[in-house]
């Protein structure tokens, strides 16, 4: 086995060389076959410019890393610490055919690749990261982390609760990994309700133009966080999650945010803050621009939209789209002129909004990438929602896979929003799924156009969503809604997908890496049929509700 030199002492560059000898080994047990050679260099970027090895000068951008193969030694050359960790998870991908598609880590031996390897890897997106809003379960949190780097991720995102609940399980995971972690959310209750100051939505919203005492005692309690864990790199605290009506609140609210910078930046902390633009509640004063609101010299922007139908582009014709779209554009002319950054939140991993009717978006999540680039955005964030349980007592609860589901969507953002190939990503997504791999591509494939489709109803809807008839007086086009279900089932039922019911019986929602990738598309595909049925005889038992006299 090649001896692994490195050149520092850093924790993430101790934690790669950790990495690559555990997974040369275990690759050496899996084949029986060594990796000739002598030694595999893991450096950075500016100890590489200067050293004996070097031939070219390397200029990486913001987490790039460089592979240089030359006879039997290999230089993994990271901007930074982190990178060198990228550029390990990748020279296994390539050389021994590791892929990162699920939480367990494979080899196909179809992909190992013995050719010397020579490339230089860039991000697309400086932010790439999943924000987690609720999810109390460090274990699943933890696997995150460590998918979530495989697969190019640089941030991780928590709301001020979930943060204090499971800070102690997973910093260490984090911090060796050196990963970006952004504190807010909609945290106003939770930091309020710590001082003992208030305790309603109402005094929460308010407070920010109302009570300064409040508003100074929460920048403290914010400033004491920071200062506890130097990981915490960013805050990006929000409104609470219901929509305002006055027209200047937003103002008021970045006012609020930029004296917290202000006095994060006299306590010497280097933590970035950044505010919200997001139509809570369907308020489009919340999203839109107007007269009132100016553009902060000092804060970064969040950009995020609810209510997208996800059956279209973001720069679609649609009435809504276009304004969602050109709010965009015009926040990011704000922030460009004053030499400050966007980022936009999707819901790519979102199972309240895309409910368990849940999409593949492999094809939009592409699309996204391409016009973000275009449109010059800086950073994007996938928001991962737990599965929304209306009967804690009911089989789809107990069992419906929805961290397994949410990865379909989330591996496809992570990889994309790095700039990878859509095509390829697609090649390695399924051939973790076996021989019948082609046929779930195509499966997936026809079936995006068809359940992202759903998501057109969440506006009309609101709050409620399409799988929600029983918390609706709709009186909009019910026949739409049912034939919607009805072809969608149509086209699943002629698929004759065969469901192994014993293995139904064992799976429930957390044993998923207890079966095969192929196992747990069936069991996706299983659960999306019978939500179809539910849902259509919920809906023509509500259109019977409403046509009696």
């Amino acid at each position: 086995m090649k001896s692994v030199l490195y050149y520092s002492k850093h924790i993430t560059v101790l934690f790669a060389v950790e990495e690559l000898r555990r997974l040369m080994e275990k690759e050496d047990a899996c084949t029986n076959t060594s990796f000739d050679g002598d030694h595999i260099h893991l450096m950075l970027e500016s100890d590489y410019n200067e050293s004996s090895f070097c031939i070219n000068k390397l200029y990486l951008k913001h987490d790039g890393f460089a592979i240089l193969e030359d006879h039997s030694d290999v230089w993994i050359v990271g901007k930074e610490e982190r990178s060198i960790l990228y550029g390990v998870y990748q020279f296994c991908e390539q050389r021994f055919g590791y892929r990162w598609v699920g939480f367990e880590e494979k080899i196909d031996q179809q992909y190992k690749n013995t050719n010397q390897i020579v490339q230089i890897q860039e991000p697309l997106f400086s932010r790439r990261g999943n924000i987690i809003e609720t999810i109390n379960d460090p274990s699943y949190i933890n696997q995150l982390i460590d998918w979530g780097v495989k697969n190019g991720l640089n941030e991780f995102f928590f709301t001020f609760f979930l943060w204090d609940e499971v800070r102690s399980s997973i910093i260490d995971a984090l911090a060796k990994r050196d990963l970006k972690v952004t504190l807010g959310g909609h945290s106003l209750t939770f930091l309020i309700n710590t001082l003992q100051v208030g305790n309603t939505k109402t005094q929460n919203i308010s407070f920010f133009a109302k009570d300064n005492s409040i508003q100074d005692l929460v920048i403290d309690k914010i400033i004491e966080i920071c200062e506890a864990d130097s990981i915490i790199s960013r805050i990006s605290l929000w409104p609470e999650d219901v929509g305002v009506s006055d027209s200047g609140f937003m103002q008021t609210y970045i006012t609020f945010m930029e004296k917290l910078k202000t006095k994060i930046t006299s306590r010497k902390l280097d933590v970035e803050v950044e505010h919200i633009v997001y139509n809570a509640g369907l308020a489009w004063n919340m999203l839109e621009r107007d007269d009132k609101t100016k553009p902060s010299s000092h804060l970064d922007v969040l950009y995020a939209y609810w209510g997208r139908d996800y059956s279209q582009a973001i720069d679609h014709s649609n009435q809504e789209q276009i304004r969602a779209y050109d709010a965009l554009i015009d926040w990011k002319m704000q922030t460009a002129t004053k030499n400050k950054k966007i980022t936009v939140l999707e819901y790519y991993s979102d199972h309240f909004m895309l409910s368990e009717i849940f999409p593949p978006l492999m094809n939009m999540i592409n699309q996204d990438i391409q016009s973000y680039k275009i449109t010059n955005i800086n950073g994007l964030l996938n928001l991962i929602v737990p599965y929304h349980a209306k009967d804690p007592n009911s089989e789809m609860t107990q069992k419906y896979p929805w961290k397994w589901v949410q990865l379909i969507n989330n591996y496809f953002y992570a990889g994309l929003s790095w700039g990878k190939d859509y095509n390829e990503a697609s090649q390695k997504f399924f051939s973790a799924f076996g021989e019948n791999g082609d046929q779930y591509q195509k499966l997936l494939k026809e079936l995006e156009p068809i359940l992202s489709k759903h998501t057109s109803w969440n506006v009309p809807l609101f709050p409620a969503r399409l799988v929600d008839p029983e918390k609706v007086d709709y009186t909009g086009d019910i026949d739409s809604i049912i034939n919607y279900l009805d072809n969608a089932l149509q086209h699943l039922n002629k698929q004759n997908l065969k469901f192994d019911y014993e293995l139904l019986k064992r799976q429930h929602k957390n044993n998923f890496s207890s079966f095969s990738n192929e196992e747990m598309i069936n069991v996706y595909l299983y659960y999306l049929m019978q939500t179809l049925k539910m849902t259509k005889d919920n809906w023509r038992e509500k259109q019977d509700e409403l046509r009696k006299p």
